[in-house]
């Protein structure tokens, strides 16, 4: 008779617990046109939410109207999602989402700083 065996529970992906320093985290930029919000729900809903990246989406939005982008994205990953803003820290774990109407870029020298510009 086989004796039955049983694996470990793992609690973080090997991304996650892969030997680097504590505040060293890879920052990953995803971009889509305004019809790319089904490609973008995919790929949260098979991202495990302790990858340890911070994920960053730059979608083409309305410039007019407020954006249902980051309730909608909440909705489909256990991962935090919130919209960007100026002097955030990016933190691993989490995805922000450009802000209607604005320009996002990483602050030089600080790979984990918003900088929003209006327009």
């Amino acid at each position: 008779m086989k004796k039955k065996t049983t694996q470990p529970k793992r609690t973080k992906s090997a991304a996650a617990t892969a030997a680097k320093p504590a505040d060293s985290f890879p920052v990953v930029g995803i971009g889509a046109s305004a019809g790319g919000l089904e490609a973008v729900t995919q790929l949260l809903k098979h991202l495990p939410p302790d990858a340890g990246m911070g994920f960053v989406l730059v979608q083409h939005l309305d410039p007019n109207h407020e954006s249902a982008l980051t309730a909608l994205l909440s909705r489909v990953t256990p991962m935090p999602v919130s919209e960007a803003q100026d002097g955030t820290l990016v933190q691993p774990d989490h995805m922000y989402v450009i802000p209607p109407n604005k320009k996002m870029g990483i602050e030089p020298h600080c790979t984990t700083k918003f900088a929003i510009i209006t327009g």
